[in-house]
Parts: C-alpha cells; structure tokens; sequence
C-alpha cells in the first residue's frame, strides 16, 4: 500500500491511498480503533467504579460479555486474510456498526455506574429555559393518528440511515477501486462509529430517560395512535429500548452524520436530509427525547463531520510514518 499527501490551497491535506481492496490486509482503521478504545474504556469503568468501588451489583458477566465482544470483532477484523470473499470483506469493514446493538444494550446493565440519579428533571427545565415550553406537550397538541403515522415513519427511518448511506459508498469502492471512492466510504465509516460509540459514552456520564419515562415530567405524555409503523415502532422501543440513553440523541446525531455525507458524496441526499430533519422532530412529537437532546446530538453530529477530514489525514501520516 502507497499513499500520497496532496497540499491543498486551504493549506489542508487529502490523503488518497492507493490501496486493493480487495487483498487482505493486517491494516488498523480508525473505525478498529475508535470500536476497541470504545470497549477498553467500558472495561476501565467496570473494573473501577464497578468492581473496586463497588457501584455495580454483578459486574464481572458484563466484564466478560465486552471481551468477548473484543474478541468477535477481532477475529472480524481478521476474516479476509482466512477467507479473501467478499461477505468476509464485507464482515471486515462493517463490524463496528454491526456491535451497535449490541454494545447499546449492554449498557442498559450498567447506566448508573458513574451516576446513581436520572438527569431528567435538569432536562424538562432546560427545555423550559431555552424554548420556553415543553416540547413533547407542545407538539402532541396536534396530534392525529395520520400525523402520529407520519413521525413514526420518521423515526423508524433510522435503521435505514447507516446501510442507505453507507453500502452505495461501499460499493462504489468495491467496483471502481478508486482512491476518491474508498477515501469517501472510510470518511462515513469513521463518522458512524464515532458519533455512536461517543453518544454511548456520553450516556453514563449523564443518564435520561427521556419524557416517556420521566414520572415527574410536567403534563401527560400521550400515549400515541396510528397505523401498523407506529405500532411497530411502539412494540420494537418497548422491547428494545434502555432507560437513560437519550441524552445526547444517537438517533439524531447518526442520522444528521449519514444525511451529511449523503449530500457531500451525492447518495440521493434530497431524501436523507429532509428525512434526518422528521427524524429528529418525530424524537420529540414520540416522547422519547427532550428538546436539549435533540439539539445536542446535532452539536455531536456537526462536530464530527468537521473534524473527520483532518482525523483521517492525521491518522494516514501517522500510519505512514510508522510504516516508513
């Protein structure tokens, strides 16, 4: 593998690789990096707050559910040298997201290993504070089954948002194998990772629940009729959702991150943009999310799309001065 740094008039560096993707490669991508930094440090916090300081009830199952996360992605990250195919290549680039799930359920066991208390009450009244109302009330004023259809398709549009994006950049690499190309997919692929696993983070150091489960919250959170999405969706939040990881909004932060990239690299952003916009509204109309979460999460995503560039060209000089 070759690379060149290119000088731009903005006295920035694009760094374009030349690189066979096809061939299997011992190469760590930030994405690699950013997933087992993710794990090392949930790791840090079970063995610390958890084990020795004694904030977490059983925490060694959930030691050993994260190294064996750890040791899954790793052989993942391997696959192709084993098996030079394209699903192992496939499997290679796209485990990191592949662990969202699971990575985001797990942290349900152990939301309050930093911080014993819900922040809600803080959140409805900085919602009060900077938007003078509260938004969910606010909203679900208007609401009628035909609208409450609409943002529930809104929302559930999230779980397209990352394979929409991402798979028609992946496979403009695997055909073409040109350096723009693969240099574009790695940008989205890096901004994913690292607004999720960052929002994860951020979950434990600042734990809500959201208006839907907010006892205190001032006025009555309705609970929402529509059609089969909206049913649906209900059943899936239901079943799939945790208490305390709505702040910031992962929802909203990943959606904005792929909807950017959609309108950079040209992956039919006049749909994902104005869908990421419904999907942050329909956080709020649904009662999952305050006002300040969905703002916030937008502030994440906005920072990350600005710094990968510069991280990735960062990243690539480092890695060539490395390798020589």
């Amino acid at each position: 593998m070759s690379l060149r740094i290119i000088e731009t008039d903005q006295r920035e560096q694009t760094v374009v690789q030349e690189i066979e993707v096809q061939k299997p490669s011992l190469r760590w991508e930030l994405p690699d990096i950013i997933y087992f930094s993710y794990l090392g440090i949930i790791l840090l916090l079970l063995l610390i707050p958890g084990v020795i300081l004694g904030h977490h009830p059983r925490p060694w199952p959930l030691i050993l559910l994260h190294l064996a996360y750890a040791t899954i992605g790793f052989l993942m990250r391997r696959m192709p040298l084993i098996w030079d195919h394209p699903i192992a290549w496939l499997i290679r680039w796209w485990y990191p997201t592949i662990f969202f799930f699971f990575c985001f359920a797990a942290l349900g066991e152990m939301i309050h290993i930093i911080r014993p208390e819900y922040l809600d009450p803080i959140m409805a009244a900085a919602d009060r504070a900077l938007f003078g109302r509260n938004l969910t009330l606010w909203m679900q004023k208007a609401a009628n089954p035909w609208l409450t259809e609409l943002m529930y398709v809104c929302y559930t549009s999230f779980y397209l948002f990352i394979p929409g994006v991402g798979i028609p950049l992946y496979l403009r690499c695997r055909r073409g194998r040109t350096d723009t190309a693969l240099l574009d997919f790695r940008q989205f692929l890096t901004a994913i990772v690292l607004v999720f696993y960052f929002c994860y983070l951020h979950f434990l150091f600042t734990p809500v629940g959201g208006p839907v489960f907010f006892e205190g919250y001032p006025g009555t959170v309705l609970e929402l009729a529509g059609g089969p999405i909206t049913r649906f969706e209900q059943w899936l939040f239901q079943h799939g959702t945790i208490i305390g990881g709505a702040f910031p909004s992962s929802h909203v932060a990943g959606a904005i991150v792929a909807a950017a990239f959609a309108v950079r690299f040209r992956v039919a952003p006049w749909f994902w943009a104005p869908l990421s916009i419904g999907l942050a509204i329909s956080t709020m109309y649904n009662g999952y999310h305050y006002g300040v979460d969905v703002v916030y999460g937008m502030v994440v995503a906005f920072a990350v799309i600005v710094t990968i560039p510069g991280l990735l060209n960062r990243f690539e000089q480092r890695y060539r001065t490395d390798t020589g």
